[in-house]
């Protein structure tokens, strides 16, 4: 499966950041993006590492993330960011389980507030989002998970999975910018 990885890639080292004695990167087992990623073992940040025009995506995500955090809607912040021929990003993790983790049970109890913290996202003043993720464009990305066969499996509840042709706003709310 791409984006699996079992061991650190060679000269990751060199960028990751370095870490007090007793704390190491140990490498995430899943992702969609097909960046290298790592878990600080303290469980406390991630870092992610990029090449080529992957890095200028991972950029992108920086930017994202930086611009989300004062929001402050539980969202990760930007812990530092180092380019050189490669990039690496560091966030802060989230408190909780990542929803690949859990059993279906347990994310469908978790479901309706994954939707609350959608919602909240989807409320803030489009005008001041200076970024355009238009619909089409995340699916043309979707489509490219699913080809690389980089789909994190979860139980969907069967409400999102039955739906057909959803109106964004619908779920998020009167501000949404997906549809």
């Amino acid at each position: 499966m791409a984006g699996f990885m079992s061991r650190r890639h060679a000269g990751d080292e060199i960028l990751l950041p370095k870490l007090p004695t007793g704390r190491e990167w140990t490498p995430v087992r899943h992702g969609e993006s097909g960046d290298r990623v790592y878990r600080r073992s303290d469980g406390g940040a991630y870092a992610k590492i990029a090449s080529g025009k992957a890095a200028a995506l991972l950029e992108g995500e920086r930017d994202r993330v930086a611009w989300l955090a004062p929001f402050r809607l539980g969202s990760p912040s930007v812990c530092e960011w180092i380019a050189a021929d490669e990039a690496c990003l560091v966030i802060s993790a989230l408190p909780g389980v990542p929803a690949s983790e859990l059993s279906a049970v347990d994310l469908k109890k978790a479901w309706p507030s994954i939707l609350r913290q959608l919602k909240l996202l989807h409320e803030l003043p489009t005008e001041a989002c200076p970024f355009g993720r238009r619909l089409a464009s995340m699916f043309d990305r979707a489509a490219d998970v699913v080809r690389r066969d980089a789909v994190i499996r979860i139980s969907w509840p069967r409400r999102i999975r039955t739906l057909r042709r959803a109106n964004c706003s619908t779920l998020c709310g009167p501000n949404c910018r997906g549809t």
